[in-house]
């Protein structure tokens, strides 16, 4: 009877003891997951009990790896040879045949009657439909060679080195059938940014973009009904001097680090889809002594520490420049917090209320990150947010406050959310009377006159500075930018807006933007203008400050916030009246 080979998937957590010798290196632990590291040729990788390793070939060096307590896989460099090429595939008669034949050799090679193998690699994948007669025997003969091996009593699996097309229903019913004899192996390559670009990104936003980049690999296939189970990740590592997925990246402590990060992303990836495991490649040299790259054994060791720290020394083998944190740029949010960042959070509490409010989830966390933003840059006096939300209820509820509560809650929003509202408001004012934006054009301004000579406009002055004057304590007010109460005050006064309280002395009346003398008006338009410049300047301002804070972000299964100034007008026009 043929002994099975369980391929189920857990990940082995760091710091663990080391893993037992394996009692019958063709039965892996159904604990597991199935961490695959090539070790053949001249790979660097240390071989220690527990492990899986995939050779190319031999006999005596897999022999030697299953007595040190290891289970041997086989890695099939030549699947081409098997079922030939897209342009030239193979005789289909000839394909069982030399299934049976290749799963004799792999018995030879992994000691086993149920060998692990993966072939590498399919050609073609990206290739949309319709194929060519070609390419349809090709993909015939690839999924009957699987389903040859897989009958015969071998686990296979097809390395995927390209995005796959699954875009038709042939294309989806190909990839379907193929995973259901074989594990989808994809392999994963840094390219947008490449490795060197990850390590400019920093930790955080590199294992972000890692973990992300990984997920969209895995997505590609689930999206079509292929169970997560059924997918495993092929990492690469292959690296010269300016060659390779090492992209040349120097020192030596970046690339360590890089290969660090991945091997984390490749762990919490692996998590939570519960993928089929995880294989190595890249460790071996099979070019010429040039190409040789002496931070290889480095690197396989970081790989493997990262896995279980009783597989290698990295923190020794990478001398003192390593960093040996395993939680920089981690997955480790409180369960409160949809996102944490340098100097705030963002709480899953409070997305799920924004949410209900917007009716979008991802706009929700850029309303709650633009706050954030705001309330780090520019803090706001408590008296000025109460002014502003008596505005808020003179303005739109006639000063009854009960009907502004029971608008809150009829809109999912705590009091508090309300007053985050306007106390953005008031920050957002504040920040963009900061800016300086260069003076409107004579025909910019004589085009806002043309359209808007019926607004009403009103000379006033101001104790400070106001955003609807354009950041200055005097100058006209237009009433499309200003508070209501400026043009209905008879004389000087106090009044409460949205923007905080303002002593208010009117100059004169209330007038038509198009009654009042030429200078004047150009004033006025000015004013309207250099504002709408402001909060052009803003946006600008926001979306870096963003991005400066999202480098620091880490947020649960990495739904960052879109950067982007947003408005909650449309969803709450009663707290944001102008």
């Amino acid at each position: 009877m043929k002994r099975l080979l369980a391929v189920s998937l857990v990940l082995a957590v760091t710091g663990v003891v080391a893993p037992a010798a394996l009692a019958d290196p063709c039965v892996l632990p159904a604990s597991g997951p199935v961490w695959v590291d090539f070790a053949g040729h001249d790979a660097p990788i240390q071989v220690k009990p527990g492990m899986v390793l995939s050779v190319a070939s031999g006999t005596d060096t897999p022999a030697q790896f299953r007595a040190a307590g290891a289970a041997t896989m086989l890695f099939d460099l030549n699947f081409n040879k098997r079922v030939g090429t897209t342009a030239n595939p193979a005789d289909p008669s000839l394909i069982t045949g030399r299934a049976k034949t290749f799963y004799d050799y792999a018995v030879s090679v992994t000691g086993c009657d149920n060998p692990l193998i993966a072939e590498n690699e399919l050609a073609g994948a990206q290739t949309a439909t319709p194929w060519t007669p070609n390419n349809d025997t090709y993909r015939a003969n690839v999924l009957a060679f699987l389903n040859a091996l897989s009958n015969l009593g071998a686990r296979p699996l097809i390395s995927v080195p390209n995005p796959p097309f699954t875009a038709s229903d042939e294309a989806k019913y190909w990839w379907q059938q193929v995973s259901q004899v074989a594990i989808i192996l994809r392999q994963v390559y840094f390219t947008s940014p490449n490795t060197a670009g990850l390590s400019k990104l920093g930790s955080v936003a590199a294992s972000r973009s890692m973990r992300q980049g990984m997920r969209s690999l895995v997505g590609k296939f689930t999206a079509i009904g292929i169970p997560s189970g059924r997918i495993a990740l092929e990492m690469q590592f292959t690296s010269a001097p300016g060659l390779g997925t090492r992209a040349g990246l120097e020192p030596t402590s970046a690339w360590l680090e890089i290969v660090k990060l991945e091997a984390l992303a490749a762990k919490a990836v692996t998590t939570q889809f519960k993928l089929a495991g995880v294989w190595s490649w890249g460790w071996a040299t099979f070019s010429t002594t040039a190409t040789i790259d002496p931070d290889k054994a480095a690197a396989a060791c970081v790989w493997l520490w990262v896995r279980d720290q009783s597989l290698c020394d990295a923190p020794t083998v990478g001398g003192p420049s390593f960093d040996p944190s395993l939680t920089v740029g981690q997955l480790t949010v409180p369960a409160n917090d949809r996102c944490i960042f340098d100097g705030g959070e963002i709480l899953r509490n409070a997305v799920s209320r924004f949410t209900t409010l917007t009716g979008d989830a991802g706009y929700a966390t850029s309303v709650l990150l633009e706050q954030a933003v705001l309330a780090v840059e520019q803090p706001v006096d408590p008296r000025d947010v109460q002014s502003a939300e008596r505005a808020v209820i003179q303005t739109s509820f006639g000063g009854d406050r009960a009907r502004y509560r029971a608008a809150l809650t009829a809109a999912k929003l705590t009091l508090g959310d309300a007053r985050t509202i306007i106390a953005a408001r008031l920050q957002k004012d504040e920040v963009e009377s900061r800016f300086r934006p260069a003076a409107p054009t004579a025909a910019r301004i004589s085009d806002f006159l043309a359209t808007y000579s019926d607004q009403s406009v009103r000379l006033v002055s101001t104790t400070r500075r106001a955003a609807w004057l354009g950041g200055t304590t005097r100058g006209w007010a237009v009433a499309t930018l200003a508070p209501a109460e400026v043009f209905t005050l008879a004389g000087a006064g106090q009044i409460d807006t949205p923007d905080g309280a303002f002593d208010v002395t009117p100059t004169g009346p209330a007038l038509p933007l198009g009654l009042i003398r030429h200078a004047d008006a150009v004033a006025a338009a000015r004013t309207a203008l250099t504002r709408l410049a402001r909060e052009t300047n803003y946006r600008n301002w926001l979306h870096g400050r963003e991005l400066a804070l999202l480098e620091t972000a880490v947020c649960q299964n990495d739904q960052v916030p879109t950067p982007t100034s947003t408005d909650l007008t449309p969803f709450v026009p009663f707290l944001l009246p102008s």
